[in-house]
């Protein structure tokens, strides 16, 4: 091979990994930036478990397919995909309306679509783990532990039902 084929396989090859790095992360950023807002309550988590690392383990109503009122097509089978729509309450958070098989064609403002996926009962959405830095871990899980009730995540939402978890807030308390 000549210098130059040399050359020319080598800027190839790193254009390539680094569309692969940028790639990765490209869904999340996309839906942070482009998404609409949602608020959904968490759910009551074991308070022995609730950390894995440095990852809190969250639960949502919408992660249950008998807290949504309205099932569209046929039953739902373990691995498939589905969307869960969420409406807008006076409170603020996104309540379950319905679980479909086909991302809805068109949704008021008042709601969204979000993308799922059935995996041993249970529905999971991508945004199921939330990131604690190390110095702040036992803080926010005592937090956590004692207001789960009071506990919500900001998720972004982009056209596709894809979501992004943005933050989480105990009360007025903001972690992100």
């Amino acid at each position: 091979m000549s210098q130059r084929t040399t050359l020319v396989a080598f800027i190839a090859a790193v254009i390539v990994q680094v569309l692969i790095l940028v790639a990765v992360p490209a869904r999340k950023v996309f839906t942070l930036t482009t998404g609409k807002t949602v608020v959904l309550k968490v759910q009551p988590v074991d308070p022995y478990s609730i950390l894995s690392g440095y990852y809190a383990t969250l639960g949502f109503d919408i992660s249950r397919r008998d807290a949504f009122p309205y099932v569209g097509g046929t039953d739902f089978a373990e691995g498939d995909w589905c969307y869960a729509v969420v409406e807008k309450s006076d409170d603020g958070t996104w309540k379950p309306v319905s679980l479909e098989q086909k991302l809805p064609d068109s949704l008021p403002d008042n709601r969204a679509a979000l993308l799922g996926r059935l995996r041993y009962g249970v529905i999971g959405y991508g945004i199921e783990e939330f990131y604690i830095p190390e110095a702040q871990r036992q803080s926010i899980a005592d937090d956590l532990n004692r207001n789960v009730d009071k506990a919500r995540v900001e998720v972004k939402v982009d056209r596709s039902g894809h979501a992004a978890l943005q933050r989480l807030i105990i009360e007025n308390r903001i972690y992100e």
